[in-house]
């Protein structure tokens, strides 16, 4: 043994943690031009209290190449953000707390208060790891200044024309009580059945259709064959009988539909699926909206109204038996789309059409390529990620979410559609508590005006590190020194949401 004696671990290393904060040995000097500058747009970590090992692996290696560089004689800036709001804050808060969403204030204030002790928490494990960073420039997305800058992009970005309001049929989360983006979606394998239903035709002929979504069929507005299969070909362009609910719906052929999966005949019911919505625009059929925001059936589902979708299935279910349209019924293991991204929640989404805040990206996905092929992705093959994903999209990205603890939608809007923007010296605002600037509608005159009550999806908020981490809108002298930043540490699951947005 050493005669230095054991190696105390605790208090040699706190000893330099201290040393280290004291002396500010990590400090970026923004007054030095002769070095060259090093900053890395380091991911902020979602507030969840504490590190697990992929932020110590990840935050290990963003350290290795800060510590590379400044020994290399580079003036390195690393800082360090933190993502704060978010659904799983909520969920975590109305746990914690027993405290609903719905008392905006206090459970604002609970998420604060949550979020400032998960942060406190999270540094001590940053510094114990001995992590270099300078957390003078430390970032909070929940911050007003940071609020400030997030709804200035989207400022410029409706000055563009790229944000708008509209609806269109959105991901729904009925569990979290709000829209959720593609990015935000997964699949889970689930174990269910395929049912054959029949449906009269006109002429005493009828179509067997197959379904996972038995419950769907009072929304029915069209059953869809491939134009090349013979079983149907002599139905197109023909009525069929909505079973129960007699409705007459045409008999439509797309090359779209699957000859080999179940009858090889599909419905369109609004909304089953991506495809639902693809072919009610396609062919401009009508739209029944069979469940609200609760996930129970509206009106439409007749006698079944008030019932959860999937308490409505067995009683739907009995009737296309007793009347003698269930077919057969055969066992399935399926993939279903569910809230996947972070969120513990992994229940599946509906698709309700509901007016929602969106930002233009179908259009753009040439440029996002185009300026992806001038960074340099390591490994390369990364590249291809994004690329699939920018090519994929099938909407544009809906930004707003129905809860409470995120950044304001920074809008205000009238019953004719027109929409008010505040001015850029009062940022940040919250509509949803604030009087508009203006006292009437600058198109129609109407003084019927209405705050968004709705907030940014998260990834809106860190769609701006790039930008904040640069020091943009806060000190625009350093921030043309430092944009762009020098590297962008990521995991690739996050390529097609904090890179892509």
């Amino acid at each position: 043994m050493s005669k230095l004696g054991k190696y105390n671990h605790k208090e040699i290393e706190e000893k330099w943690q201290k040393y280290w904060k004291v002396n500010k040995t990590y400090a970026f000097d923004k007054k030095d031009t002769k070095r060259p500058i090093h900053i890395q747009d380091t991911p902020p970590p979602f507030t969840s209290g504490t590190l697990h090992m992929g932020h110590i692996l990840n935050h290990s290696w963003i350290d290795f190449v800060s510590r590379y560089k400044r020994m290399n004689g580079h003036n390195v800036l690393l800082l360090q953000g933190f993502d704060c709001h978010g659904l799983p804050t909520e969920l975590r808060v109305e746990q914690e707390y027993k405290i609903n969403k719905d008392d905006r204030e206090n459970f604002r204030k609970k998420c604060i208060e949550w979020t400032h002790k998960c942060i406190e928490q999270m540094k001590n494990q940053f510094s114990a790891i001995g992590y270099s960073a300078d957390w003078d420039y430390t970032y909070r997305t929940m911050d007003e200044d940071y609020k400030a800058r997030v709804q200035y992009s989207l400022l410029e970005f409706f000055k563009n024309d790229r944000v708008y309001r509209k609806e269109h049929p959105t991901h729904w989360c009925t569990h979290c009580g709000t829209v959720i983006a593609k990015a935000e979606l997964g699949y889970k394998e689930m174990s269910g059945h395929l049912h054959h239903i029949k449906f009269d035709v006109e002429d005493k002929k009828s179509i067997t259709i197959a379904t996972t979504m038995p419950e769907m069929t009072p929304a029915c507005v069209a059953i869809f064959v491939h134009p090349k299969d013979e079983r149907y070909k002599s139905l197109v362009g023909k009525k069929a009988t909505v079973p129960l609910f007699k409705r007459e719906v045409p008999i439509i052929a797309d090359r779209e539909v699957d000859r080999e999966f179940g009858t090889g005949a599909v419905y369109l019911c609004t909304y089953g699926d991506e495809q639902d919505i693809a072919w009610r625009m396609r062919y401009d059929l009508p739209e029944i909206l069979l469940l609200d925001e609760k996930g129970c059936l509206t009106e439409a589902g007749g006698k079944y109204k008030g019932l959860k979708k999937a308490e409505a299935r067995k009683p739907i279910l009995e009737a296309f038996e007793k009347a003698g349209h269930l077919v057969k019924v055969e066992p399935l293991t399926h993939r279903v789309l569910v809230h996947a991204e972070r969120s513990s929640c992994k229940q599946p989404v509906e698709f309700l059409p509901m007016h929602q805040w969106f930002i233009k990206v179908k259009d753009s996905s040439d440029k996002i390529i185009e300026g992806a092929n001038k960074m340099s992705f390591k490994p390369d093959y990364m590249l291809g990620r994004l690329t699939d994903w920018a090519k994929g999209l099938d909407w544009d990205w809906v930004i707003s979410r129905q809860r409470v603890f995120g950044t304001p939608i920074p809008f205000w809007f009238c019953d004719c559609g027109e929409i008010i923007t505040p001015k850029v010296e009062d940022l940040p605002v919250d509509p949803a508590h604030q009087k508009p600037p203006v006292n009437k509608c600058p198109k129609c005159n109407s003084k019927n005006l209405h705050g968004v009550k709705e907030v940014c999806d998260c990834w809106v908020d860190s769609s701006i590190t790039p930008l904040v981490a640069a020091q943009w809108r806060k000190d625009q002298k350093l921030f043309k020194r430092l944009y762009p930043t020098s590297l962008r540490p990521q995991g690739y699951e996050i390529i097609r949401t904090w890179l892509f947005y």
